[in-house]
């Protein structure tokens, strides 16, 4: 089965607003990475909700593609869109689109993990920090039913306020 030249371009441009948008997520992944390394509370707060907006943008983008692979009678999957990428004539400008879409959505997702593992080590620092002035040394440490590490009941406190 061939599609149209009309269909072809109508998905072309869907993939090229994925693109865009998967793109845009990435930048702000990046730019939150780069805010937990130096940055204020209040500015990755407000990154937060520009990423919220980001993600509705690509879920909403997402929306269209599924839906016109269902309209085509596909899939609404990777499969799917591979099968209707095969079914056209001329597909080298969409191949190389959904390509790019696909490199940017494992861009996105690696550069998630580190900044979730930026966000642990940050959170490490920060317990670490307290358990000093609540005077908890770490073999003053147990571990809770969860694994979870806690201080035991003969920590000392540095002082009250």
């Amino acid at each position: 089965m061939n599609h149209s030249a009309e269909t072809q371009q109508t998905f072309f441009q869907i993939l090229k607003t994925e693109t865009a948008q998967t793109q845009s997520l990435l930048d702000l992944l990046r730019l939150e990475y780069e805010m937990l390394q130096s940055s204020s509370s209040q500015a990755l707060q407000d990154l937060l909700e520009k990423k919220k907006q980001q993600l509705i943008s690509v879920e909403t983008v997402v929306t269209t593609h599924n839906q016109f692979l269902e309209q085509q009678g596909l899939s609404i999957d990777k499969q799917g869109t591979d099968t209707f990428l095969h079914q056209c004539d001329d597909n080298e400008q969409l191949l190389d689109m959904w390509h790019r879409l696909t490199s940017l959505l494992e861009a996105c997702r690696s550069q998630n993990e580190i900044n979730g593992g930026a966000v642990q080590l940050n959170q490490r620092h920060v317990s670490q920090a307290l358990d000093i002035l609540h005077g908890i040394s770490e073999r003053d440490k147990t571990y809770g039913p969860s694994g979870e590490s806690r201080p035991n009941s003969t920590s000392k406190s540095l002082g009250k306020a």
